[in-house]
């Protein structure tokens, strides 16, 4: 994909960094197929809870280094598009084509707030053993893909991958954020 026609997409999204996608808040309307909790979600492995956890600890050095992730920085970001930003880890990744991973630790909010309508397309996916949704955004097969993986009651993990440039179908974003959500998984259950 272009560098313009990234910005393209991205200008598209709700208002957050620059350069970042950003889901656009529901007015009610949906423009697609969004989930809808038809069955219960399986039990959780355990219970693993993230508040007071630094984003940038859920990659061990190795993970990075598996990643190709050569720089980490930590900012909040609005991920839940509700003006209230969460701890984020970006972690920047070099390898055959740059791409980041977002690695942000919500507390207060379950992955219950991807099931209403919006401009995602959200589906219901496990990530080790833990109920976890895939999301992107509706319409698009080049901007990124994300994870939110159900931790702990209204808390949960969320992996974002970004492509920085051409190099990734959808499937390979969707892949990257699974593994990386894997990944931040097996650390959190380390450190606490």
């Amino acid at each position: 994909m272009s560098a313009g026609v990234l910005i393209a997409v991205l200008a598209g999204c709700s208002t957050g960094e620059p350069g970042e996608a950003q889901p656009v808040p529901s007015t009610g309307s949906t423009t697609s197929e969004s989930v809808k909790p038809t069955t219960s979600k399986p039990a959780r492995p355990k219970e693993l809870k993230v508040d007071g956890i630094d984003p940038c600890a859920t990659f061990t050095a190795a993970q990075r280094s598996e990643l190709k992730i050569n720089e980490t920085s930590t900012k909040p970001l609005d991920v839940l598009t509700n003006d209230k930003p969460v701890p984020t880890c970006r972690n920047r990744a070099d390898g055959d084509t740059m791409s980041s991973y977002n690695v942000s630790l919500i507390s207060g909010v379950g992955i219950d707030h991807w099931e209403g309508g919006s401009n995602l397309d959200v589906v219901a996916k496990t990530v080790a053993g833990f109920a976890a949704y895939q999301y992107k955004l509706a319409g698009t097969s080049e901007a990124y893909c994300s994870y939110a993986v159900d931790v702990a009651d209204k808390q949960q993990l969320v992996v974002q991958f970004f492509p920085i440039g051409d190099g990734f179908t959808q499937d390979q974003m969707c892949q990257n954020a699974a593994k990386g959500a894997e990944l931040a998984l097996a650390t959190l259950q380390t450190l606490k």
